[in-house]
């Protein structure tokens, strides 16, 4: 809840933090700006109370400074002590009733926090703490019953809390309890923002939104430190205090940070503006302006009011912070490139932006100041004397290789190439660069900024292309190069016609990207683009860029202006032609139709023929489960396309189809392995094996769809259709069994294709018959639709460009059931012939002859039941020795 505020307001003050660091190195390194005041003491200056804690009056005598409120010590076991800043007051509270007392403000900003106003209060003080049981250490208004504010402390930490019985709210917050050295704590309150607390100059913790309390009114307005406020005092704390400062305003961070960096004595670029320097006074509408160096922008002062839209180019247009004017030896200007790269490495490496894409308009920001810099130390780079030589520094760091170059006027250059060497490079041809005046040319080559640019929004680009596609997000797919040169070259207008920037550039691809980009059923889009700031902002624009050459490993670009390179590349999935999806359809309706009504056949001839011993043996009783699996899966599939996306039938229905696909598949695997124990290696009996076909056939897919409804119910019948979400893997729950099934059946089906083959070849030996390679074919076709080989293309369709295997797909598995009924149950001989058997059973019955002889049945005589007596039903299971240990090719 309170994370969304919050982030945003750190990501604005690090992001100006961040440029006035890389500014501020430049200032410190060259030594060429005077020391100013310190923009931190112009924070403090805009203080409306301000103690500094170290000049006691007569021991019992406390000096506002700014707010002319004088308070006083009560109590005598106070000591001055080494503070923070100067001095500080020791408060020992175990020896008495010992406080500093501020004086009282009733009716105030300050006893009542609801009278502040939209502008807020904000209290600072540096506090070094010598105890853990429950004491106060700064309050106004008393806890329970009073408006007011207090910081206190007990053993299970520390709390900052605020008041404002007037609206009924309270406001708290917990924070880490200090130790015995100094820390700063400052909070903010506003109506609006809530309660925020800093802990040494950075934001800890808030509580934006309060909770619901009780109006006692302001019987205590007095501001006390050391001890609890509700008119008899109590809880006296033991610690020391320094810098108590009130301000009737809540500041913003950058403010916050600055006065911190100046109480610790830490500096900081002192041209610097702050939120202080151009605040609007609290009582009046006039502009109250503290002693600056330097005006600020009026488009700045707005900005300021939201730091989110500050940026480099309004730091560098709006300061008159002057960059070094005076000529710049080499040595010095590569140990001063060297320093600002060494700023921006430990900026981004002890940050996770990579895992923010918010950072990337800090990114930009910063590649842009960092370009201006350098232009500008190229541009003041120490001619020595009449020297007709280029003047030029390079070098390598971990953010970027660097090239700064000054030309002579009229010097010869044929092309310009950065860098020299690398599979990378920006080329400019001769013929561009007039050489009419002094020239300056800036190459940077950047290794770590594309990790920054992992989501771009194509709506926040200029790529009209990428607007097409804008539910697909943008990668940055190469490094990032810039090259600046001034004055700028000539070049054609017409990107088809010389001269023009020539940009060579290798992709640098995660293997995430990778995999997207060789994934055939996406498309693929590289553009060569640039950070364009015209409108004070980085932008990414492919505007006088167009990509000549390239493939997945690297692209050739021609530009008509010189900024910032890179590849983008955006990836976006392929789509079914209309005509394709109405087909494809078609196909799977009719399809499910016919093998449906095909597997209601077949399950009820096995019914009717169950009698029948032939039919009554394992292999039989599988096809049947295996039909009633595909059977409940496929109607259930024609019901889903009836139901929307993200509704509770559509959850339950994919759960189902989930389950009974499954069930298919584990019955595949069983005809699969009991396939293998007739034909390729006979072990067990019958009867010891259809407890395990039952555990793998309905067992292991239940077990399967219990532990992915527990672990991911959500992905279920959420997005697209009625089915498992392809999104956050919990597909594989359906794709890792379904791959493992069709594996062990392709296997299978090479070992029985070859016994099949040995045996042709043997009866062609014996009764030259040429037949083999035919009764080979025909075993293959009848086991296919049994194993579930014809799932394999469903793994080849996986794009467009496998179109033919996507109509396979569909052809094969709509019509799975069909071929079951067509070979295992039509065209099968047993079947046929246990048909004919029954028929004529029935036929006999029907006409009453009950005395005649009826020749039986070949298969009741291998049972051994006597002819015309009707066999009596069996156990499910036959246990028959000649069924289950010969090798049994009837079904061909």
């Amino acid at each position: 809840m309170l994370e969304t505020p919050f982030k945003t307001m750190d990501l604005a003050c690090c992001k100006v933090l961040l440029i006035m660091t890389l500014l501020s190195v430049l200032q410190v390194r060259s030594n060429t700006v005077s020391p100013s005041k310190h923009p931190g003491l112009e924070v403090l200056a805009t203080a409306s109370h301000y103690w500094p804690l170290d000049s006691v009056a007569g021991i019992y005598g406390l000096s506002d400074q700014i707010g002319n409120r004088t308070g006083h010590v009560n109590g005598t076991n106070i000591n001055i002590v080494e503070g923070m800043v100067n001095k500080g007051i020791y408060l020992n509270g175990d020896n008495g009733a010992t406080f500093l007392h501020f004086g009282n403000y009733k009716d105030s900003c300050i006893s009542d926090p609801a009278l502040c106003g939209p502008e807020g209060i904000t209290f600072s003080f540096f506090w070094k703490n010598h105890e853990v049981e429950s004491r106060f250490a700064i309050a106004s208004g008393g806890k329970v019953v009073s408006s007011g504010f207090s910081v206190y402390s007990n053993p299970h930490g520390g709390y900052v809390e605020f008041y404002t019985r007037g609206d009924s709210r309270t406001w708290k917050a917990h924070i880490k309890l200090p130790g015995p050295y100094w820390t700063h704590v400052l909070f903010t309150w506003t109506q609006t923002d809530g309660l925020m607390v800093y802990i040494n100059g950075t934001f800890s913790i808030g509580d934006p939104t309060g909770n619901v309390s009780y109006n006692y009114g302001d019987p205590y307005a007095d501001l006390v430190i050391g001890t609890g406020n509700t008119g008899s005092y109590g809880h006296y704390a033991t610690g020391a205090f320094d810098e108590f400062v009130i301000w009737e305003r809540a500041l913003s961070p950058l403010d916050i940070r600055l006065y911190y960096k100046a109480a610790i004595g830490e500096k900081v670029m002192s041209t610097f503006p702050t939120d202080a320097s151009i605040k609007v006074s609290t009582g009046t509408d006039s502009m109250r302006t503290t002693e600056r160096s330097h005006p600020v922008s009026t488009k700045l002062v707005d900005k300021v009011h939201d730091p989110m839209q500050l940026d480099a180019s309004d730091f560098l247009q709006s300061l008159s912070f002057n960059l070094p004017n005076k000529t710049i030896h080499q040595d010095i200007a590569n140990n001063l490139t060297q320093s600002l790269l060494r700023s921006v490495d430990e900026v981004i490496t002890s940050s996770d932006w990579k895992e923010n894409d918010e950072w990337s308009p800090v990114v930009s920001g910063l590649v842009e100041t960092v370009d201006k810099v350098m232009e500008h130390m190229a541009s003041r780079l120490k001619s020595s004397g009449d020297s007709v030589a280029p003047l030029s520094i390079g070098g390598m760091s971990s953010v970027a290789d660097y090239s700064l170059m000054k030309i002579p006027q009229n010097y010869n250059m044929p092309n310009y190439r950065f860098p020299t060497q690398g599979k990378s490079y920006i080329s400019v041809p001769g013929v561009a660069l007039s050489m009419q005046s002094q020239t300056t040319i800036v190459g940077l080559f950047y290794h770590k900024m594309h990790n920054y640019y992992n989501k771009i929004s194509p709506l926040q680009t200029s790529i009209n292309e990428a607007v097409d596609f804008k539910d697909y997000k943008i990668q940055m797919a190469s490094h990032l190069i810039s090259l600046k040169v001034e004055p700028s070259p000539a070049l054609s207008l017409n990107l088809s016609a010389e001269p023009l920037i020539r940009i060579v550039l290798t992709h640098q691809l995660s293997k995430e990207q990778q995999l997207q980009a060789l994934n055939q059923s996406n498309k693929v889009f590289l553009y060569c683009a640039f950070l364009d700031y015209s409108s004070k902002e980085g932008v990414w624009s492919n505007e006088g860029c167009v990509r000549a050459d390239g493939n997945l490993s690297f692209s050739v670009c021609l530009c008509n202006h010189l900024t910032n390179f890179a590849i983008l590349m955006q990836v976006v999935p392929l789509e079914l032609s209309k005509a394709h999806e109405v087909a494809l359809s078609a196909i799977s309706y009719i399809g499910c139709s016919i093998s449906i009504f095909c597997l209601a056949i077949t399950l009820v001839t096995f019914a009717v023929l169950s009698s029948v011993s032939t039919i009554r043996n394992q292999r039989y009783h599988i096809h049947a489960n295996l039909a009633f699996a595909i059977l409940v899966a496929q109607i259930l599939l024609l019901i889903s396309f009836r139901f929307s996306p993200g509704t509770l039938p559509c959850k339950i229905m994919a759960v189902l189809l989930h389950f009974f696909f499954l069930c298919a598949f584990a019955w595949m695997l069983v005809e699969g392995l009991h396939l293998y124990s007739m034909v390729v290696k006979v072990f067990g009996s019958e009867g010891s094996k259809h407890f395990y076909y039952y555990a793998i056939g309905w067992g292991s897919p239940l077990v399967i769809c219990v532990v992915s409804m527990t672990s991911s119910l959500s992905s279920y019948g959420e997005t697209g259709n009625c089915w498992l979400s392809l999104k956050n893997g919990a597909i594989w729950a359906f794709v890792a069994p379904a791959l493992f099934v069709i594996m062990v059946n392709i296997g299978i089906l090479i070992a029985v294709t070859r016994i099949i083959s040995r045996i042709s070849a043997e009866n062609y030996k014996v009764h030259r018959d040429a037949n083999s390679v035919k009764l080979t074919t025909k075993a293959v076709a009848v086991l296919l639709p049994i194993l579930g080989i014809s799932w394999i293309f469903g793994v080849l369709a996986v794009n467009d460009h496998s179109l033919l295997f996507q109509y396979l797909f569909a052809v094969f598995n709509s019509l799975q059931g069909f071929f079951i009924f067509l070979f295992h149950c039509l065209l099968n001989s047993e079947v046929r012939a246990a048909f004919k058997h029954k028929t004529k059973v029935w036929t006999l019955t029907s006409s009453s002859i009950r005395n005649i002889n009826v020749k039986p049945f070949n298969s009741d005589v291998m049972n051994g039941n006597k002819g015309g007596v009707t066999p009596t039903k069996m156990n499910t299971w036959d246990k028959s020795t000649n069924s289950a240990n010969r090798i049994d090719l009837s079904a061909v």
